[in-house]
């Protein structure tokens, strides 16, 4: 119940609803109402309708567009807040009459200029289309990353950043929803929103210079920059895991498929993928080669990071922790003495199941009353990772990547798979010790820190998931790109 009124509270046309309610009670206290009440309300309205539909505005509006970061609008930060309050503006007109005029200019150019960056994108789109043309015909990039998704999405371009702006080819990133910009790291790449095929057209059609086309994630709005066939399109993922998503035949559409290492390969031949020649390319994980410490032995453990991944969009693919196992471990951790937990949930985690944003919001009250730290898409899951001494997670490419760093990991096992399963269809989970709803946690952790049964495993599936050590990820991703 308090979830379902917390989302009502933060409904951005709510503040429409209270200037009603104020129109009505003002209307019944004085037994009328006059046309000037009316107007203020039409316009109090209008103003709370743009400045809370902002980003949907924005959306629409953003054709062929060169993003740059902006200063946050000093206004649109408090926009809700300001809304809500101008609804009071119908109630005291019915009472002051013209004396209200000062309160409704105030609340006008408060909303004009939260507004503003959307009028001047409403006026000035041709100008806008033909900046991107003019920097596009300067830059002449020659690889472009393809990222489209759902909101949250940015974090499947974030993590291949540091990657991409390491090489020596002009590199644009094309986003076709323009709110993921929002959720980017800032990076001196070429960054552009192409909503429609039109804006895609100029950017990938055969006059221009971009030569080959990179997609971190294996979506159906792909096929909108597939068709263009004098490319070459090439599937870099956005993570390593056993996942059933990856051994999709969508991924039969791309030219190249440059997958971490022999695992990735043997996960596409075993679901009989009619892989062509040359097709699938290793080149590990260059991003986590660049980002994370190897740690040869293991001291005392004392940080634990629980990095659960999310429920997926169909009920066979929910690898997810976020549930009675999630909140049980994350419990028995906080209230051993010994150990500090660090908490960093998926960005997709409740978007699809509600029971998962039901343990979601549960667990996250559980770290905040014991002060836990709570990591969001903004934070960095390498820097969690080196920070940490074990991995809490689930099936998912947290798991393959933590295998860079050496350090122990602990798998939750939510299908309550047994033993031969389990590793059958999830080969890495070989390098993890297993917990589920029955297991406690602190005794898995405490057998781990006496002995680490798994230190060879690891060291094996490591090699097969990400490839030897002793090769350099991000030379040998430049040299095939």
């Amino acid at each position: 119940m308090k979830g379902i009124l917390r989302k009502i509270g933060k409904h951005k046309l709510l503040p429409v609803v209270f200037s009603v309610i104020s129109l009505l009670v003002g209307s019944m206290v004085i037994g009328s109402v006059t046309s000037f009440t009316i107007a203020v309300f039409a316009l109090v309205c209008g103003l709370q309708f743009l400045t809370g539909k902002s980003a949907k505005l924005e959306y629409y509006l953003s054709g062929l567009e060169v993003k740059v970061t902006s200063n946050e609008n000093p206004v649109g930060k408090y926009g809700q807040k300001i809304n809500f309050a101008a609804s009071l503006v119908p109630l005291l007109t019915s009472q002051l009459g013209l004396y209200v005029l000062p309160i409704v200019l105030l609340y006008i150019v408060t909303s004009l200029i939260a507004a503003w960056p959307i009028i001047l994108k409403l006026f000035n789109r041709k100008k806008i289309r033909a900046h991107a043309v003019k920097v596009l015909e300067t830059e002449r990039p020659t690889v472009a990353v393809y990222v489209t998704g759902m909101k949250g999405v940015a974090y499947q371009i974030n993590q291949w950043l540091p990657v991409l702006e390491k090489l020596d080819q002009p590199v644009i990133i094309i986003l076709r929803e323009a709110d993921i910009f929002s959720g980017m790291l800032p990076t001196n790449i070429l960054t552009v929103t192409a909503r429609t095929q039109i804006d895609l057209e100029a950017i990938l059609r055969g006059a221009t210079s971009v030569k080959k086309v990179l997609y971190p994630a294996n979506t159906m709005k792909n096929v909108q920059a597939l068709r263009y066939h004098h490319l070459d399109h090439i599937f870099i993922n956005h993570g390593e895991s056993d996942k059933a998503v990856n051994q999709s035949k969508l991924l039969m559409a791309y030219d190249y498929l440059f997958v971490a290492g022999p695992l990735s390969e043997e996960r596409l031949r075993a679901a009989g993928l009619p892989l062509r020649e040359g097709q699938v390319l290793h080149v590990g994980r260059p991003q986590a080669e660049m980002a994370l410490k190897y740690q040869k032995e293991i001291n005392r453990i004392n940080t634990i990071l629980y990095a659960p991944t999310w429920e997926g969009h169909v009920k066979k693919v929910d690898y997810s922790s976020i549930g009675e196992l999630g909140y049980k471990l994350c419990k028995e951790i906080i209230e051993h003495d010994g150990f500090s937990l660090i908490f960093k949930p998926h960005p997709y985690t409740g978007s699809i199941s509600s029971t998962h944003k039901y343990w979601l919001s549960k667990i996250l009250k559980l770290c905040e009353d014991h002060g836990v730290e709570v990591l969001d898409e903004n934070n960095s899951l390498h820097c969690a990772m080196n920070s940490s001494d074990i991995l809490v997670c689930d099936i998912s490419s947290v798991l393959n990547e933590y295998l860079v760093t050496g350090k122990p990991i602990i798998l939750c096992n939510t299908q309550s798979l047994d033993f031969e399963q389990l590793h059958s269809e999830y080969p890495s989970a070989a390098a993890a010790s297993l917990v589920n709803v029955e297991s406690n946690i602190v005794d898995v952790i405490q057998l781990i820190e006496r002995e680490d049964p798994l230190q060879a495993s690891r060291q094996r599936l490591r090699v097969s998931s990400l490839g030897d050590r002793t090769d350099d990820p991000l030379s040998m991703f430049k040299s095939l790109l």
